[in-house]
């Protein structure tokens, strides 16, 4: 593991517990309807499906697909993430099978699963492609990949993005919602973006190219996907770094 590697790891478990109140406001707020009903509306048709929740984080996807009876395997490189994954499933953790591993490198066989989840991860992998690259192996054909992104650091590289993000802050505040930018340790992750590829490039086009030239049939963008899931204090926390759906067939 390098060190860049080790470094976005160890953030990620000390961040785990804050990102675990999160996935307990969403489950408790009744989003995980929407969530999943967003999610399967994209499913391939046919019972008994296999999903691959790549980047499982404190559980969110992995725990609303299992108590809709899918078959999830759940896989995070941060075993703090995966500590609170198998503590908020509560009963269902046993119907998940969780695994530590690096999404760019899977230790899958080829063509295992039927869908591919992941939700606020590839902008923080330091090889993109490659993961993208590993994503479409182990789906079968006619599988389908679902990744909910955003362009998250772009404002560490464009100054108009930042002054849209700063104009975010005051909104929040004005409005009297948490801001969910004011945590401890926000510069280390500003750090570590700096050193990645994807808040440099146009996205989801840059996605959706290299989708296809990974040998994708069939990939599309939804970029109004945020009205649908986000509540209002999320629309206004980022207003500026909405979130985009890409859908793409093996």
């Amino acid at each position: 593991m390098n060190t860049l590697t080790s470094t976005i790891e160890q953030y990620w478990t000390r961040r785990a517990s804050s990102y675990t109140d999160v996935v307990r406001k969403n489950l408790a707020d009744g989003w995980d309807c929407k969530w999943a009903d967003e999610l399967i509306s994209h499913f391939p048709k046919g019972k008994g499906l296999r999903v691959l929740d790549i980047g499982t984080g404190p559980g969110f996807y992995a725990i609303i697909l299992a108590a809709r009876g899918y078959d999830v395997t759940a896989i995070d490189c941060s075993d703090g993430m995966l500590e609170q994954a198998r503590h908020n499933a509560g009963k269902l953790a046993d119907s998940i099978s969780f695994f530590k591993m690096d999404a760019q490198a899977l230790e899958f066989e080829d063509n295992s699963f039927d869908v591919i989840v992941t939700r606020n991860l590839t902008w923080n992998l330091p090889d993109p492609t490659g993961a993208y690259a590993e994503w479409r192996r182990v789906l079968r054909r006619g599988g389908v990949m679902l990744n909910i992104d955003s362009n998250w650091y772009a404002y560490l590289f464009d100054d108009e993005k930042k002054q849209e993000k700063q104009a975010d802050r005051a909104n929040t505040v004005q409005a009297g919602f948490e801001d969910y930018e004011s945590y401890d340790e926000g510069w280390l992750m500003e750090n570590i973006s700096r050193q990645l590829p994807m808040g440099r490039l146009a996205r989801p086009h840059w996605d959706a190219v290299t989708l296809l030239d990974l040998g994708f049939s069939n990939v599309s963008a939804d970029t109004s996907v945020s009205s649908r899931l986000w509540s209002r204090e999320e629309m206004l926390n980022y207003a500026s770094t909405p979130c985009f759906l890409i859908k793409a067939i093996k």
